[in-house]
């Protein structure tokens, strides 16, 4: 009887492939779960307080400049020139005075911001707060002051708000779908490599080249099978008994003892079969058993593998032997 040596053993392949497919829906689902943990820890950990949320609002301002002496338009007005003007007294004077009580004047300055972006009659004015209703409040009060200013101020004709819009919460880079496709991908992944270091430990007996890691004793067949592997089985179990005689069938059970009346059996045949359930009996203790037959001089004829998956053979062996007889 052949020794156990793990390390030593080979590792079938196509079993283990087939184990792996058997199992995917493993791999689908962890990717599924990480997908929804990984939003879920994207959006908790990217969730604004309700006191630190940014409300902007954009208005868009023409501003009409008057000639100079020269005929020339004022060119001095630009972006920088803006955020100054508006945080001037003749300025922020008026804008205060639209607002109610409550803002300072440099709550009004810091959330103001003026550019020129391209054409230099085009100002554009942006607020930004933590509030809406202040941001509301603070738009208008600033497009109201401009418009005073180009009614009172010698460089324009007029200027005038031709587009407001109303504060909307600032939205911050979403990077969800990327945070979707990392907890995809690591559960996997990691389910992945778990699955592959369970089936290269698993050492249950499913077809006869697991057995070969316990014993060189002649493989009997799969017992209980449908088709052509158990006609196999019957076959050889009818040659065994009329070259040895009789024949004692011992079923093993994973972490069960050989009974008294079991032992007492195998002792009064002639020789015996070990059979072992499919997917239930793992090689270790499988060589536990025959090492106690081994003691015990019992003659071990063959091994066999009882209620097969006839589904699994098929695929192993690649052809159909589930079928009925």
């Amino acid at each position: 009887m052949r020794e156990i040596r793990y390390a030593d053993a080979g590792m079938d392949l196509k079993k283990t492939a087939l184990c792996f497919l058997g199992k995917i829906w493993l791999v689908i689902l962890a990717a599924a779960a990480g997908a929804a943990l990984g939003a879920a820890i994207y959006e908790a950990s990217h969730v604004v307080p309700e006191s630190e949320r940014e409300y902007r609002a954009v208005s868009k301002v023409y501003l009409d400049f008057a000639p100079d002496e020269t005929g020339e338009v004022y060119q001095a007005y630009n972006g920088y020139t803006w955020n100054d003007l508006i945080a001037t007294d003749p300025i922020l004077d008026v804008t205060m005075s639209y607002l109610p009580e409550g803002y300072t004047r440099q709550e009004v300055m810091e959330a103001t911001e003026a550019e020129i972006l391209s054409d230099l009659r085009l100002l554009t004015i942006t607020v930004t707060t933590h509030d809406k209703e202040s941001c509301d409040a603070i738009i208008r009060a600033v497009g109201r002051s401009l418009t005073e200013r180009g009614n009172t101020a010698k460089e324009f004709k007029k200027i005038e708000v031709i587009q407001t819009t109303e504060s909307s919460l600032v939205v911050a880079d979403s990077r969800t779908v990327q945070a979707v496709l990392v907890g995809t991908v690591v559960c996997a992944v990691l389910m992945l490599l778990g699955m592959m270091l369970y089936y290269i430990l698993d050492d249950r007996i499913l077809v006869a080249s697991d057995l070969r890691q316990v014993t060189d004793v002649p493989f009997a067949g799969y017992a209980k099978a449908l088709g052509a592997l158990g006609r196999a089985y019957d076959d050889n179990l009818l040659y065994l008994r009329e070259k040895w005689g009789d024949i004692c069938v011992l079923d093993i059970i994973q972490g069960q003892e050989i009974t008294d009346g079991q032992w007492t059996r195998l002792r009064e045949a002639d020789g015996a079969v070990v059979a072992v359930a499919f997917g239930q009996v793992h090689a270790a203790y499988l060589g536990y058993i025959m090492e106690q037959l081994k003691l015990r001089e019992i003659r071990i004829v063959g091994v066999a593998i009882g209620d097969a998956d006839g589904r699994f053979l098929g695929r192993y062996y690649g052809r159909a032997i589930g079928k009925q007889r």
